[in-house]
């Protein structure tokens, strides 16, 4: 019997030691925790986000389909998106390739003349300009290697004689080459022999049926998607032209769009047509279309009979050769505009009511009250408060506290060096 009460007593008291360790364990974790715990801050940086509406849009214009009724080798004059006048050449038809050669070496030509041309402005500035040409010739490799692995053909080309013009540029600023004018003058002789080399063929040319801008892309839609298609538009009518099939021509030359004003239209449910009344200026981003942000203006808005949806019309100006394409994308309604001084939401206090954060000034912690213009959730788009003293005011590159580190944070407070030599920080471009 007294055997086994040793044994018990022996077993608690095992029990007590382990649990007294592993409490040694936890605390010593927990205080070596706290210990290491440190200020971590983040720098303010100006920002720009937006309200947008992303929807499937219809093009329409006012376009002229150009046939080509004589076969052969066509040899254009314009490039997509130039302006033409009534009854100018746009294109000729010849009766074999040699034209088409020539015409492919001179715009060859013509590239590297430019290229070269654009180099020699470096020549004045050839030292300090080599650390920007490198940056630059690393962004516009980085862009040619996007575009490839995005599959994208169009646009490449003037990429890559893009890169080729940086590369000319950085050997004048290295002093590799002193000049290119014995290169420029050569291909000035080629240019000009290969032109009258083409004068001397005789092709049929084909003529401007009006003016206006030109594009090679003919996509069916020219005499559906109408300026006449709009004057009578409504919500069923609209609906109807969306599920029309376009009818390709064959032996087309291209078209003439005969104004610089277009439109494009997309079908809302109304709690998002609500957001825009007529006259509304917006921005069209058709980035999705390989195209760009043009500005447009509210010009109609034609709801359904049960007013569920509406049909949003909006009218542009903007014309260059990608937006001469567009036709029946996806694009995105930039309605409304934010800009501001971009802040993490963890970082946000509020002090007497007022909201604010609070950076470490060289040693000194300051809080600076802030006016929310947007919350974004994981970040605030802030600007700093009306009647702020400047030594209050939030400024970009500032140092937020996004961490205390167990720091009282209080304004006007200095820390010793130490502590602000262990400050983590994100940089600004993180």
């Amino acid at each position: 019997m007294a055997g086994y009460q040793k044994k018990g007593k022996k077993s608690g008291q095992l029990v007590a030691v382990l649990f007294a360790l592993f409490l040694l364990v936890y605390l010593g974790s927990q205080l070596w925790g706290f210990a290491n715990i440190k200020l971590r801050t983040e720098q303010v940086m100006s920002d720009t986000i937006y309200d947008f509406v992303r929807a499937e849009g219809l093009v329409f214009r006012d376009e002229e389909v150009v046939s080509q009724s004589t076969n052969g080798v066509m040899v254009y004059n314009y490039a997509d998106g130039e302006e033409v006048a009534k009854n100018q050449a746009i294109a000729s038809v010849y009766r074999d390739k040699t034209v088409s050669m020539v015409n492919n070496q001179i715009d060859q030509l013509r590239q590297e003349l430019n290229s070269l041309n654009k180099a020699q402005t470096v020549k004045a500035t050839r030292y300090s300009a080599v650390t920007n040409l490198s940056g630059e010739i690393n962004d516009q490799a980085g862009k040619i290697v996007d575009f490839t692995a995005d599959g994208v053909v169009e646009g490449i080309s003037e990429q890559k004689e893009e890169l080729v013009s940086l590369l000319n540029r950085k050997k004048i600023a290295l002093g590799e080459e002193d000049t290119f004018s014995e290169r420029i003058a050569q291909l000035k002789k080629e240019i000009d022999y290969l032109e009258k080399a083409k004068k001397k063929e005789r092709g049929v040319s084909i003529k401007a049926p009006a003016a206006g801008y030109f594009c090679q892309e003919v996509d069916g839609y020219e005499n559906v998607l109408t300026f006449d298609a709009l004057k009578e538009l409504s919500y069923d009518s609209y609906q109807q032209l969306k599920d029309t099939q376009p009818r390709t021509e064959n032996n087309t030359v291209g078209k003439i769009v005969k104004t610089h004003i277009w439109y494009v239209g997309v079908d809302l449910e109304n709690a998002q047509a609500q957001k825009f009344e007529l006259g509304d200026n917006v921005r069209l981003d058709f980035k999705f279309a390989n195209g760009q942000t043009v500005a447009a203006e509210v010009s109609k808005i034609i709801p359904d009979n049960e007013r569920k949806h509406s049909v949003v019309l909006f009218k542009c100006k903007d014309v260059t050769d990608r937006l001469l394409k567009v036709r029946n994308q996806s694009v995105d309604i930039i309605f409304t505009i934010y800009s501001g001084l971009r802040i993490n939401s963890k970082a946000l206090y509020h002090e007497q009511n007022i909201p604010g954060v609070y950076v470490l000034d060289k040693t000194t912690i300051r809080f600076k009250p802030v006016e929310i213009i947007k919350d974004n959730g994981n970040y605030i788009l802030c600007e700093p408060r009306d009647g702020t003293d400047q030594v209050h005011t939030l400024n970009r590159l500032d140092m937020l506290i996004l961490e205390s580190g167990g720091i009282e944070l209080k304004d006007g407070r200095m820390l010793d060096e130490d502590t602000v030599r262990g400050v983590e920080s994100n940089d600004a471009g993180s």
